[in-house]
């Protein structure tokens, strides 16, 4: 009990500090991010003038976000590859073990009681199929 204890938590503090480390990354990611475009706007400012420039990073940034929107559209259509086929289970009632207990609870009932359980269901059975034709019957029809 003490080493499983001790791998989740060691699995936790990994997982934690990987997290902690992505976030460093992911916030270094977007502060050079802003200043290469502050950098970017400025050089195009000064060749082009303020509203050129922007004009131009923002055409930049809308290339940059249809070409990720056709990458994730393109994955998106992609089919999933079909699963693994599994070994197929034999169906319940050719279970051997199900066939054997449903032989010992036939014998230990007997014969009389196993009609009368199959005369019983029958006739359940009649009930409900002749009450859902008459109900079908008496349906208003709506056209």
């Amino acid at each position: 009990m003490n080493n499983l204890l001790r791998e989740v938590t060691g699995r936790f503090d990994r997982t934690l500090k990987s997290m902690i480390y992505a976030a460093a990354a992911a916030a270094a990611g977007v502060a050079s991010l802003f200043f290469f475009s502050l950098a970017a706007f400025l050089m195009l400012q000064a060749c082009y003038g303020t509203a050129r420039a922007s004009l131009i990073m923002g055409a930049a940034y809308a290339v940059l976000a249809l070409a990720a929107f056709a990458v994730v559209f393109i994955l998106g259509r992609k089919k999933a590859p079909p699963p693994a086929a599994t070994p197929k289970q034999p169906v319940w009632w050719q279970d051997p073990v199900v066939i054997t207990s449903a032989l010992q609870v036939a014998r230990g009932l007997g014969p009389r009681t196993i009609i009368m359980v199959a005369a019983v269901g029958a006739l359940a059975a009649g009930i409900l199929l002749a009450g859902s034709k008459s109900a079908n019957d008496k349906a208003p029809d709506k056209e």
